[in-house]
């Protein structure tokens, strides 16, 4: 015989799928840098000796021309800094203003809402909670009493009947 199982549970939201080893992470973009760096020294080396191995009267003007040039990229790569410094202040310039005009008033709005929130239970704790909390333990009490006043009605009666059957009884 067959059983009817049910069908599995089918999860109707979409499942996410599995986040995939990226190509460049950290430490690998931070290992390529380092042996960028170093392949750099090493060429700078390798340069630097072949010059010194050449003739000498070349050797200055080949220096001076290096020179000039690594003066000019550096020269580049300071306006570079200041564009970037530039672009960095303008942004936190905006970021200030967007708090300033569009985070502080809603921060403002929630801390009214949450005023007016506590304001309203406390309200209702007052007003509706503790009149029926009272009144609940009152009807508790009258209930309790009602219930010990019959309690005693019938322990009298037990006793009396007890004692009428024990009469009966001898």
């Amino acid at each position: 015989m067959a059983q009817n199982l049910p069908p599995p549970y089918v999860s109707s939201t979409p499942q996410r799928p599995e986040p995939q080893e990226s190509r460049f992470d950290l430490r690998r973009i931070v290992m390529i840098a380092a042996g960028a760096l170093i392949g750099l020294v090493i060429l700078i080396f390798i340069i630097a000796l072949l010059l010194s191995r050449g003739d000498v009267d070349n050797l200055g003007s080949i220096i001076q021309v290096v020179r000039d040039l690594i003066i000019i990229f550096l020269a580049l790569e300071g306006i570079m800094i200041v564009l970037a410094l530039a672009v960095l202040i303008l942004q936190v310039a905006r970021l200030i203003n967007l708090l300033q005009n569009d985070v502080k008033p809603v921060l403002k709005d929630t801390q009214q809402t949450v005023q007016s929130a506590k304001g309203t239970v406390i309200f209702v704790g007052d007003a509706v909670s503790g009149p029926i909390i009272k009144a609940s333990a009152f009807m508790a009490g009258v209930g309790s009493l009602v219930g010990n006043v019959g309690g005693i009605r019938k322990a009298i009666r037990r006793t009396v009947e007890d004692a009428q059957d024990a009469a009966e009884a001898s």
